[in-house]
């Protein structure tokens, strides 16, 4: 009962969220998109002999990411002091938590989409990396000839 009097008071002061300062938070995406604008470019880099259209997915992104990057510089140095986006009053979400969550998952998903993997065919590539594993240390379990029993006694 108390702390969801104090969850009401601090709703009734003006912050949208107790749990999370939201200075904090555009630090946190400016950190984050930066370094999955990096990420992004590295990635378009290492992988440019494959299509095109997945180098450009990282292009784009990184550019989207670069947008976000500048939005939270701008709002951590108090140019744009106004976010256009209202919110409803007593939602436990604000606007820096929304803007963090998109940055993350707009950073990560051509990542996410070119180099998925099927769960479901798991057990089979683990089964054929264990017989390429087998197939190169010569068909079993190598036993070490030094061995600090050897050398002990």
């Amino acid at each position: 009962m108390t702390s969801s009097m104090i969850l009401f008071a601090l709703l009734l002061q003006g912050s949208p969220s107790p749990l999370v300062d939201q200075w904090q938070l555009i630090i946190l995406t400016l950190v984050l998109t930066g370094l999955l604008c990096l990420l992004n470019i590295s990635l378009a880099v290492f992988y440019r002999n494959r299509r095109l259209l997945e180098v450009v997915s990282y292009y784009v992104v990184c550019g989207i990411e670069l947008v976000i990057w500048v939005f939270a510089l701008l709002l951590q140095l108090h140019v744009v002091t106004r976010v256009p986006f209202p919110l409803p009053p007593g939602l436990p979400i604000n606007r820096a938590m929304i803007g963090a969550a998109l940055a993350f998952g707009i950073g990560l998903s051509p990542v996410a989409y070119w180099h998925r993997i099927n769960v479901s065919e798991l057990p089979k590539r683990l089964a054929k990396d264990a017989e390429v594993m087998k197939a190169r240390s010569g068909g079993g379990v190598r036993i070490r000839s030094n061995t600090p029993g050897e050398w002990m006694n």
